[in-house]
């Protein structure tokens, strides 16, 4: 009999009892614990010898998805040691996990075992030679630029930051026990303080009841909260981004255009102000606590403070990202693959359970831990919300001590950080790379699946989903009306004037407020450099990639184009300060040192830091314009006596000009948008910081005036960023979209 999933649960539910039973007799034991951990992993090993079918979930997109969530839950509690409720439910899916992890683990390895034993290797000397062959002097600059731009400036301050995070008067694993074992620290925490273990405060306000929606005051601990808001944003804004792409690819209805254009607007970022639209929405006056009002006949009012602000925020902040990837995923799927499934009897939710979703899983993932990275980095949604119990508050709040050095301790949560963030990169990156399928065509654009929706459908289009996605939309037109004076900071109130002048006095004021006006023109300056240098590097990378023959080195620069997607801007801040300090004091160049305030210059870190940071939306599209020209173009050029240079610059570029311009005018948006590295190196030398650092002193104020020029600021983003859209939709034409894993 053959080992089955249940079978593997029910050992794990086993594990669990045992273990909960101990513990509530003799409480925490950790040499308990360890034997029981020991015997769910070799309960899980030895399940494969029993027949456990791997297969079946490496082939089926919820088992596989859920064994990679569990997985990473796992980790976590192992690494935090939480006994208790969480232990016991680590316990219970532990068996299962180490089947998949073991099976997965052996096929990695057999992967790389040669094909067959009776073709012998290639000689050291003949792989040599087919190196040279294949790599020419153009090549080879472009390989040795790109691969040492991304170690000296990536890699290097990385490593920079891991080593001081190492540094502890504990030995040099302190600042990590201090972190994951240690709950006074206030990392982790297994255990909720005082007055923290309702979700909600409600208390009585004339003739009705205001109920505040918090979640958590304190939370677990920085690195906890973290995770648990990163989780939960992740599986909502990836249900909703799901949501909005399928009504839009699979129906065609009356103000479907006007839903893609609503559904787009929460992508155009305006940091810090954003999430104070979001505030007064729901505040006391708001809009949802007001519609509450009435619903319940005046008895209840709604308002939403802390860790649920952050939630909500960061939900709808970065929803589109899923919902953009998933619908690129949904429009290429070949209709034949789903046509073939309904002559077989399938339908409906089973349809898409069983090929649509399992199809369109890759850009799934990828939006998703786009979502749970982009969630683990965020400074404005707990700033705003004032819930600073997260661990990029708190790397942010520690980035300088009073003594003018980066504190160890923030280092390590730096490193904690990019652990989870590229623990869940690459889990969602090797899972996706699994799952490749096979399709007849790439009819989706030709043989549109889009139909007329039933009476059902339609209600729950116009009465469900296009109220939502207008309400996500509310905070970006919420920033443009506090800009223009008509919602009022304080409260949710409309003031209309008489006087035109009125709606530009935000404007006026902020461009004439010096530092403000050069921020923004140091905005525009580092964004071009920066773009000027990413265009470069793209072209290198992408030439190389796509176009060298030799894998393991064409996977190395790609995973290193790509890897700054996944690594937190506050670690590469961190790293920076780390790498640039003792760059200069080893070179005697005091203006990269952070130290010496008077001759840092900040702009060469800052259009390194965006170069970089940046670099794989700008390579994604310049990529995808090598791949449309023919390997044999080029061959042809070179047969007639081009040289490699002659042929890039002179017959391909051409083709590739109007994705390299997309790409620099995508990576210009996001360049300029910045906000990590933005205000956390910015706060070193005010006057050459760029226009978000000053957005986030504004909205600090607190003040009617400030929120107001806060919001003008944000205006002006918006704008810069509408401006590219449309010429990379309409010029271009090319799609906006986030780039993928």
């Amino acid at each position: 009999m053959n080992m089955t999933i249940r079978d593997l649960f029910v050992i794990g539910l086993a594990l669990s009892i045992i273990y909960y039973a101990l513990f509530a007799l003799m409480g925490p034991n950790t040499a308990v614990t360890e034997i029981i951990w020991l015997i769910g992993i070799l309960a899980g090993a030895v399940s494969l010898k029993a027949g456990f079918d791997y297969d079946r979930v490496r082939f089926s997109s919820i088992l596989s998805f859920l064994s990679v969530v569990l997985f990473i839950y796992i980790f976590t509690i192992a690494l935090t040691d939480l006994e208790g409720p969480a232990m016991a439910l680590s316990l219970l899916a532990l068996p299962f996990v180490s089947a998949v992890s073991t099976a997965a683990l052996l096929g990695l390895v057999k992967k790389g075992r040669p094909a067959s034993k009776g073709v012998p290797e290639a000689s050291v000397a003949r792989r040599f030679r087919a190196l040279m062959y294949e790599l020419d002097p153009i090549i080879w600059v472009f390989l040795i630029v790109s691969i040492v731009y991304l170690t000296l400036f990536l890699l290097v301050p990385i490593a920079y930051m891991l080593g001081y995070s190492f540094v502890s008067q504990a030995g040099w694993l302190g600042n990590f026990i201090s972190i994951f074992r240690d709950p006074s620290q206030g990392f982790v925490r297994p255990y909720l303080l005082p007055g923290d273990g309702g979700l909600y405060q409600s208390e009585h306000v004339g003739g009705s009841v205001r109920v505040n929606f918090y979640l958590l005051i304190y939370g677990y601990g920085y690195v906890l909260n973290s995770l648990i808001i990163a989780t939960i944003v992740t599986v909502f804004a990836t249900i909703l981004g799901i949501l909005v792409a399928f009504v839009i690819a699979r129906f065609n209805f009356k103000g479907k255009e006007l839903l893609r254009i609503i559904a787009l607007i929460p992508l155009f970022v305006t940091p810090f102000v954003n999430a104070y639209a979001l505030k007064l929405l729901f505040s006391d006056q708001g809009p949802v606590s007001q519609l509450v009002y009435l619903l319940t006949g005046g008895r209840f009012k709604l308002t939403i403070s802390g860790m649920a602000g952050v939630i909500i925020t960061q939900i709808i902040t970065f929803y589109p990202i899923v919902y953009l990837n998933t619908y690129s995923s949904l429009i290429n799927i070949d209709p034949s693959m789903e046509e073939q499934a309904e002559n077989l009897g399938s339908k409906g939710l089973k349809l898409f359970l069983d090929v649509t979703m399992p199809l369109a899983l890759p850009g799934i993932a990828a939006g998703a831990i786009l979502v749970y990275i982009f969630s683990l980095e965020d400074l404005s949604a707990p700033i705003v919300w004032n819930f600073h119990h997260v661990m990029s508050y708190y790397i942010f709040s520690n980035f300088i001590t009073e003594q003018a050095i980066i504190s160890p301790t923030a280092a390590a949560v730096g490193v904690v950080m990019l652990f989870f963030a590229l623990m869940g990169f690459l889990a969602i990156r090797n899972y996706v790379s699994m799952r490749s399928y096979a399709m007849i065509s790439r009819g989706g654009r030709l043989v549109s699946r889009a139909r007329k929706p039933g009476i059902l459908a339609s209600l729950a289009i116009y009465l469900g989903v296009f109220p939502l996605v207008i309400f996500t939309a509310l905070p970006q037109i919420s920033v443009v009306l506090l800009a223009l004076k008509v919602l009022q900071p304080f409260g949710w109130t409309f003031i209309f004037s008489s006087n035109p002048g009125t709606y530009l006095e935000s404007f006026k004021m902020i461009m004439s407020d010096p530092q403000v006006f050069n921020g923004i023109l140091n905005t525009l300056k580092y964004a071009a450099t920066s773009v000027t240098i990413g265009v470069i590097l793209a072209i290198m990378v992408g030439y190389s990639v796509s176009r060298v023959n030799i894998k393991w080195l064409t996977n190395l620069l790609d995973s290193m184009a790509t890897a700054p997607i996944a690594i937190p801007g506050l670690v590469v801040a961190l790293g920076y300060w780390f790498f640039f300090r003792d760059l200069a004091q080893a070179t005697g160049l005091s203006f990269l040192n952070p130290l010496d305030i008077r001759a840092f210059q900040l702009w060469v870190v800052l259009v390194i830091s965006f170069s970089v940071r940046r670099l794989p939306y700008v390579v994604r599209s310049v990529y995808a314009g090598f791949q449309q020209v023919h390997k044999n173009l080029e061959e042809a050029a070179m047969n007639l006596g081009a040289s490699r240079t002659r042929v890039i610059f002179g017959v391909i570029f051409p083709f590739i000009l109007s994705y390299v311009l997309s790409g620099a005018l995508l990576g210009f948006v996001y360049m300029s948008t910045e906000v990590t590295t933005s205000i956390t190196l910015g706060g070193l030398k005010a006057e050459q910081a760029p226009v978000t650092y000053w957005l986030y002193m504004y909205t600090l104020k607190a003040t009617a005036a400030g929120i107001q020029e806060a919001a003008a600021i944000g205006s002006l983003l918006i704008l810069i960023q509408l401006i590219a859209v449309i010429i990379i939709i309409l010029v271009f034409k090319q799609r906006y979209a986030f780039i993928g894993v």
